[in-house]
């Protein structure tokens, strides 16, 4: 198996996802309220900034739901932060509660093969924080704070795992459209 070829299946699997919830869920605005947005992420631990696509797939009268993916560039490391978000507000101040999981392989060049070193984390981050976000498009804010839980399975034992918790927080700027 060639060393590009796991980047490639993920990126490959990645955007068949975005199409198809791009396409499933109804994209165009809905009650003047647009539903998909493009961000930059920094952040304080893990991969320190990713770009990300969202896409509320639920918009209730107090209540709204979205979904994220994200694309970390990050050297000699490949990882996916995949999240869901509880969002409520007025006009363009929201509150929300997040629950993202970031798996994440270092060396990643040599996973799956014979000789692997690579090293293996899930970060789990249920996080508090506020976005701004207009209903009809335009410029996206975010922040949040979160305790970070860090569980590393050893290679040899997959039930032998260790856990470290942080602090964790993140900024996000980006468009509404």
């Amino acid at each position: 198996m060639s060393k590009n070829f796991l980047p490639v299946k993920v990126l490959f699997l990645t955007t068949i996802f975005l199409f198809s919830t791009a396409y499933i869920a109804n994209t165009v605005e809905l009650n003047n309220f647009y539903k998909n947005t493009f961000y930059i992420e920094f952040a304080t631990k893990r991969s320190f900034y990713s770009v990300n696509y969202g896409h509320v797939f639920y918009q209730g009268d107090e209540l709204s739901c979205s979904n994220r993916i994200g694309f970390p560039i990050k050297k000699n490391s490949i990882s996916s932060p995949r999240g869901i978000s509880l969002i409520t507000g007025k006009k363009s101040y929201y509150a929300e509660l997040v629950l993202t999981l970031v798996p994440f392989i270092e060396h990643y060049e040599i996973f799956l093969s014979g000789n692997n070193i690579s090293d293996k984390y899930l970060y789990i981050i249920p996080a508090i924080g506020y976005r701004f976000r207009p209903r009809c498009g335009g410029l996206f804010f975010k922040t949040c704070f979160a305790p970070l839980i860090l569980t590393d399975p050893p290679s040899d034992s997959f039930w032998k795992i260790s856990t470290q918790l942080f602090g964790y927080e993140n900024m996000g700027i980006g468009f509404t459209f």
